[in-house]
């Protein structure tokens, strides 16, 4: 988010004259998740836009954006931006206005595969050498029953203390996509760096509606001409910078363990999936038709 973060910030600046500015704040500077949706909610002031994991927003009753959660639905990063790029993905952005949650959607933000990771006790050659290993993951319901199914013992851990956590061994492990795990140095405690890529979920940028709704109509339409031109420049960088990281990692001395057969997992998981798509099964099956 920081890249994309400033990118955004700096079209909006520009495009307002400077009449219009943003400061970021990155790496959880302002509270976890659950503080920062429920500060835009209250109509903002310390916090006005987040970045918001569509899995943790399907917690608060926006179930459509949870779709892009669900394990493997998603066979690649082009699949991936096909759906987002189409009109059902611009109808999924918009779920937090329609459902009048106090959020506006701006964009979304495609932050890369997840991956899991490991200390160096623990070397992942298996699904089967996931089972009762503890994981920190985020704490949504999807994700702690996605990796319950991969028989993981969810150990819900703030992101901040998670390098300590993984350095004492009060957790096996987590995930995260390239940039998190490579950013955070978390190669340091936990070098085996598993390819899962078991979800390829995006984030969603969110605005405060209350705020949004105050602003002027030039004020609202620049934001969302450089929301749109941001999450372009995202869609064009993200590639580039994905396989940067990787090489960085491996420069780092982690052990990339590549996945080059997913079906255990995708079968394993399919519980998870069946009951998170239940109700919405036009929309899952035509994400999958994309």
């Amino acid at each position: 988010m920081d890249l994309a973060g400033d990118h955004f910030a700096k079209l909006v600046e520009e495009k307002s004259a400077g009449r219009i500015k943003i400061q970021v704040y990155p790496a959880g500077q302002l509270g976890d998740e659950k503080t920062m949706y429920q500060t835009l909610q209250m109509g903002g002031g310390a916090i006005d836009i987040c970045r918001a994991n569509t899995n943790s927003l399907g917690d608060f009753g926006m179930k459509k954006l949870t779709l892009f959660g669900l394990p493997f639905i998603f066979r690649d990063r082009a699949h991936l931006w096909n759906v987002l790029n189409s009109p059902l993905g611009q109808e999924f952005l918009s779920e937090p206005q329609q459902l009048k949650s106090g959020f506006v959607g701006l964009f979304y933000l495609d932050e890369g595969a997840r991956n899991f990771f490991t200390s160096k006790k623990v070397t992942i050659n298996s699904i089967n050498d996931y089972k009762g290993l503890k994981l920190r993951v985020p704490t949504t319901d999807l994700m702690t029953e996605t990796v319950s199914a991969l028989g993981v013992q969810s150990t819900p851990i703030s992101f901040s203390e998670l390098y300590s956590a993984l350095q004492t061994g009060t957790v096996d492990g987590a995930e995260q996509p390239h940039s998190g795990y490579y950013s955070n140095k978390f190669y340091e405690v936990a070098p085996n760096y598993i390819l899962s890529g078991h979800t390829y979920s995006p984030s969603i940028v969110i605005m405060s509606a209350s705020v949004y709704d105050k602003l002027d109509a030039e004020a609202q339409a620049i934001l969302m001409e450089a929301a749109k031109e941001t999450a372009e420049w995202n869609r064009q960088s993200i590639e580039v910078l994905d396989n940067e990281l990787l090489t960085k990692i491996k420069a780092a001395g982690a052990n990339v363990i590549e996945v080059k057969d997913k079906t255990p997992y995708i079968e394993a998981t399919k519980d998870v999936v069946r009951k998170y798509a239940k109700g919405y099964e036009q929309y899952y099956d035509a994400i999958l038709a994309l």
